[in-house]
């Protein structure tokens, strides 16, 4: 096959994979598998902007995400550093030529920096930015997202029925976007904090 033999072919159908592979690590919470897709997306060299972007701003998250699982591993907090800084910087400057793409991207990710800070009051205004400006472009999924992580820094620092509140904002975006694995998800986090407040 002529197709399969072409190597620019075959670069766009490994960045296809490694994406969609990164992607889908990332929403069904497989933290290490959508770090090593992500390291082999970004490891490719002629890797489109908009791809390597969207993976830049996925693997912060993941990175975060990581950290909150291994209760701060010094490795991982490390790494979390690391890519928040490279995606960061990535971002703002996309951020500036295109902000309703990416502006919602950088409240997000400066809001899960501030909160891994334990800058509680600056980590609520980014995260209240992140939620306004994904709701306003339409992006349902992000705006979940949002409120998602919003509501587990709220939990975090005590403030139940505030994440009751996000968490059930979460679980519509997810109603609207059809991703029946999240709705269940958010339920069950409902479900969970309502038993066991603390």
């Amino acid at each position: 096959n002529e197709m399969a033999s072409n190597p620019v072919y075959t670069k766009k159908c490994s960045e296809t994979i490694f994406l969609n592979k990164a992607l889908q690590s990332f929403w069904l919470g497989h933290t290490k598998r959508c770090n090593h897709y992500s390291k082999k997306i970004l490891q490719i060299e002629l890797l489109g902007s908009h791809n390597r972007l969207t993976i830049q701003f996925y693997a912060a998250l993941n990175a975060f995400r990581a950290v909150k699982n291994s209760n701060g591993n010094g490795s991982k907090c490390a790494m979390v550093k690391t890519l928040y800084r490279s995606a960061i910087s990535a971002l703002r400057s996309a951020a500036e030529l295109s902000p309703s793409t990416f502006s919602n991207k950088v409240y997000l990710l400066e809001a899960e920096m501030l909160a891994f800070e334990r800058k509680h009051q600056e980590a609520k205004a980014s995260y209240a930015a992140a939620i306004t400006s994904s709701d306003s472009v339409g992006y349902v999924h992000e705006h979940g997202l949002a409120c998602e992580l919003a509501a587990h820094h709220y939990k975090k620092i005590g403030e139940v029925q505030t994440a009751i509140d996000f968490f059930q904002q979460s679980k519509l975006c997810y109603i609207q976007w059809g991703s029946q694995m999240k709705v269940e998800s958010i339920t069950q986090q409902i479900e969970n904090i309502q038993q066991h407040p603390l």
